[in-house]
């Protein structure tokens, strides 16, 4: 058994590493505060996907060593790590769960973006990066109570294929194949809820036009696609 727990500690803790380095981002990015956001990572263990390394629950993003990063499995069994996983974990599981192209699941307190969370307002297709990077326009999830299995049915939902969402009056989700793709999501999200915030201010709000639309959402179920087939 002794020789289990090594061996796993060697496996993981470079996973485990990149988690808490990413989280210390997040916070330096300015996309939460205190002890607010959380931050996983799919381990694939032997063929597995159904573990993950995730921040722990009640602690600031800000200082995260690798060794307080928790490993559970999707039944949120303990697998390594001594802290309690984050109390959004629920989230996590379900989008890795219903988006086998997900590797890493950023989960914000961002400022703009939960304010736009507020109205329940979609963003709409405002700026052409947004469409190929997010996949289309950004929705916001139904209000459920923080780590809750609601939040986080109404998070995959509001998700669909796209890489970011808006949790109702909570903040945003940003997802990728790693975590450096989830954190530039999460960050473009930020500036995205922004350009919205401020462009509602100024009145009418104009899309891109609906043909142009349809061909960068094509161009990024493409790229969505050959990620699949190239990790598998």
């Amino acid at each position: 058994m002794g020789e289990d727990n090594n061996k796993s500690k060697v496996n993981w803790i470079k996973e485990r590493e990149s988690v808490a380095n990413t989280a210390r981002s997040v916070h330096h990015s300015g996309l939460v505060s205190g002890k607010s956001g959380n931050v996983s990572l799919r381990i694939n263990d032997n063929g597995k996907t159904n573990l993950m390394a995730i921040t722990p629950s009640r602690q600031s993003l800000s200082c995260l060593t690798a060794e307080q990063i928790p490993v559970v499995d999707f039944d949120m069994n303990p697998v390594e790590g001594q802290c309690i996983p984050s109390s959004e974990s629920l989230m996590h599981v379900a989008i890795y769960k219903s988006r086998i192209d997900v590797g890493a699941v950023i989960h914000t307190h961002s400022l703009f973006s939960t304010v736009a969370s507020i109205t329940g307002d979609k963003i709409p297709a405002i700026v052409d990066e947004m469409v190929v990077t997010i996949g289309g326009p950004i929705y916001v999830a139904d209000y459920g109570f923080p780590g809750s299995q609601d939040l986080a049915d109404n998070i995959c939902t509001s998700l669909g294929n796209r890489n970011a969402a808006l949790l109702r009056n909570h903040g945003a989700v940003g997802v990728g194949t790693d975590l450096e793709q989830a954190l530039e999501i999460s960050v473009f999200t930020e500036r995205l809820t922004k350009i919205f915030v401020y462009s509602k201010m100024l009145g009418k709000i104009n899309g891109i036009p609906k043909e142009s639309v349809a061909a960068e959402e094509a161009i990024f179920e493409m790229m969505n696609q050959r990620e699949i087939y190239s990790e598998g």
